[in-house]
């Protein structure tokens, strides 16, 4: 509980920084989300597809066994995602960002351990459990709490920020399995993870911009920025058709988009680009 608390508080850095800055504070909270995004990444599907040719060749596993730590790690985050999004109202972004940072680099990490399948979907599952429910929930949330007129503008920056995370990040395993091997390549993309994600979140990030007596898109406090945003419980939010319309979008599009993915990298190739140039 101690923990929670001291991460629900602004961190003294932001509260040094905040009155004395030209510029809302917002955009520090952006620029921390850009960095905790980018280290998103490092268990997503298009990183794995680097690891799926020499992880299969180490082991002899079949591709369809890697594929199963996918849809596994996306089914039980779906089973978490109702959990967290009431603990996220209540102590906010910062410590479920910091929490996901830190499991995602170890776990990723720990995946260079690996000495069977049972141990890879051990440490895969969790890691692309918490790359689809917290780190997804963590992010957008804090955009929702600093933005409202500027929202759209600033959930776009911050999703540029995981695109450009999804294309660095199997480049750099790519580079450190040329020279190591893919134990290495897991070192590299946890390394990346913890050294991108973890320190501007939990030195920088405030929960919402009342905790430093400021207001969303710096407005003045007490007023509102723009037109006042309904609010709706679960239940009423349940009974909407956005909501089930991007729920579908959801289930038909995302599966999809993992598996053509997952065999990206082993298909090029085996058509005949090197490995890092399918990166």
């Amino acid at each position: 509980m101690l923990g929670a608390d001291i991460a629900m508080r602004p961190p003294p850095l932001a509260r040094l920084l905040a009155p004395r800055l030209p510029f809302f504070y917002g955009w520090v909270v952006l620029g921390c989300l850009c960095l905790a995004g980018f280290a998103r990444q490092g268990p997503a599907v298009a990183v794995l597809s680097v690891f799926v040719v020499p992880m299969t060749e180490a082991f002899g596993w079949s591709r369809a066994s890697i594929a199963g730590a996918v849809s596994l790690g996306g089914l039980l985050a779906a089973f978490v995602s109702p959990i967290l999004g009431p603990m996220l109202d209540r102590r906010g972004p910062r410590l479920i960002l910091c929490l996901a940072v830190l499991t995602t680099g170890l776990s990723t990490m720990a995946l260079s351990l690996t000495q069977s399948l049972f141990v890879f979907y051990l440490l895969f599952v969790f890691a692309r459990m918490v790359w689809a429910s917290p780190f997804d929930l963590g992010l957008y949330a804090a955009v929702n709490n600093w933005f409202v007129t500027r929202r759209t503008f600033a959930t776009g920056v911050a999703t540029l920020f995981q695109m450009l995370g999804l294309v660095a990040i199997p480049i750099i395993a790519q580079l450190a399995m040329h020279d190591g091997g893919w134990r290495a390549g897991w070192l590299a993309v946890g390394a990346t993870v913890l050294i991108v994600g973890f320190l501007p979140v939990w030195l920088f990030l405030v929960r919402r911009p009342e905790d430093l007596g400021l207001a969303p898109d710096h407005a003045k406090p007490g007023t509102h920025a723009g037109t006042a945003e309904p609010r709706f419980s679960r239940a009423e939010a349940m009974r909407t058709r956005a909501f089930w319309l991007l729920s579908l979008y959801t289930v038909l599009v995302y599966p999809v988009q993992a598996g053509v993915s997952l065999h990206q990298a082993a298909h090029l190739i085996e058509r005949g680009l090197t490995p890092i140039a399918a990166a």
